[in-house]
């Protein structure tokens, strides 16, 4: 009988163990890389959430930035067209009174006849944050225009001046604002209502969409 040597043993047994071994490394491996991609994609998965909400969180802003810029163009539109229809009906007012005066009318008919200037867009605009917005030529204008014919209109029935002076006076600032000023006025709204129709934006959907809201 012979006797098993040491070295053959350890020679039958070295692949088995081999093999084992590098199954072992293999296991590990793949386990290592399984982790390694899985927290790669949690990582993407995250920065790909944050920088998706940057972009929705920016055009959200844009966007609130745009409506907030053309509703304020829309109310700069409805204050400068309420304005001019107010001013030209005081304007006609003051024309017609004009007239009356050119004849050297008596008091009483002076004092019974005295125009009423209606000032309710004119004073509202106090407490309106677009008055200033308003380009100051035509508010300007305006002021003068109220102060100069209540002066005149007061100087007549007082006796003050002349009814006929008093006249000329008045048909001279009413032609100024009638001609110059109004015109303008209207232009500068109806510029307005192009800027907003450029951007596809009717006058009055804007209120329509904040009050749906």
């Amino acid at each position: 009988m012979t006797p098993t040597t040491p070295s053959t043993q350890s020679e039958t047994k070295s692949p088995a163990a081999t093999q084992k071994l590098a199954q072992a490394l293999r296991t590990v491996d793949n386990k290592e890389l399984k982790s390694t991609g899985f927290w790669l994609n949690q990582f993407f998965m995250v920065i790909s959430t944050i920088f998706g909400v940057y972009l929705a969180a920016q055009s959200g802003l844009e966007q609130a930035l745009k409506f907030d810029s053309f509703s304020k163009i829309e109310d700069n539109y409805y204050l400068r067209t309420s304005l001019f229809d107010e001013v030209n009906d005081n304007v006609n007012t003051v024309a017609e009174y004009a007239e009356r005066l050119s004849k050297s009318p008596p008091k009483s008919e002076m004092e019974f006849f005295k125009p009423t200037l209606e000032k309710y867009i004119w004073k509202t605009m106090q407490f309106s944050p677009t008055t200033l917005e308003t380009p100051s030529e035509f508010l300007t204008k305006i002021r003068r225009f109220y102060s100069r014919a209540e002066f005149l209109i007061n100087a007549a029935i007082e006796r003050k001046m002349s009814a006929k002076q008093a006249a000329i006076e008045l048909k001279k600032i009413t032609n100024l604002i009638k001609n110059e000023t109004l015109p303008a006025l209207k232009q500068n709204a109806e510029q307005l209502k192009m800027e907003l129709k450029q951007n596809n934006i009717s006058v009055g959907s804007l209120k329509e969409l904040t009050n749906a809201n």
